[in-house]
């Protein structure tokens, strides 16, 4: 099990919360921006078995171009990332980068209907986490 969550912690670092209320922003920029605010992770597959009910997961993306990421293992510890995202609207992509200690690493997702969907391949195995506002 410690290699499972050593594997998500993995995953979710090239990936990854601050809340975003309508009342809170003032600016066109930041209403120009719908896509900000915290997504929940509604579904969670490594390979074959279903992590939804046993990780809570959170994405946050703010209207300064960073993210966070953080989840709750079963065993109550917290883990959190953050970094950097670019929303391509017209495609409907969204890029996360992350640096961790000398290396960059950034990945382009599906951003489409209040959703993002990251698809990797961990270890041999698919990694899909679905994600919605």
């Amino acid at each position: 099990m410690w290699k499972l969550f050593a594997a998500i912690a993995t995953v979710f670092s090239v990936c990854t919360m601050a809340g975003c209320e309508v009342a809170g922003m003032s600016r066109l920029e930041d209403l120009s921006k719908p896509y900000t605010g915290v997504y929940e992770c509604k579904k969670l597959r490594l390979g074959e078995r279903d992590l939804t009910a046993e990780y809570s997961v959170l994405l946050e993306l703010d209207t300064k171009g960073t993210y966070t990421l953080s989840y709750t293992t079963p065993y109550g510890a917290r883990e959190e990332w953050e970094g950097t995202y670019e929303v391509d609207v017209t495609r409907g992509e969204i890029t996360m980068s992350a640096v961790k200690g000398s290396r960059s690493v950034s990945r382009t997702y599906s951003m489409r209907d209040g959703s993002i969907v990251i698809d990797e391949n961990f270890l041999g195995k698919p990694l899909r986490a679905e994600f919605t506002m």
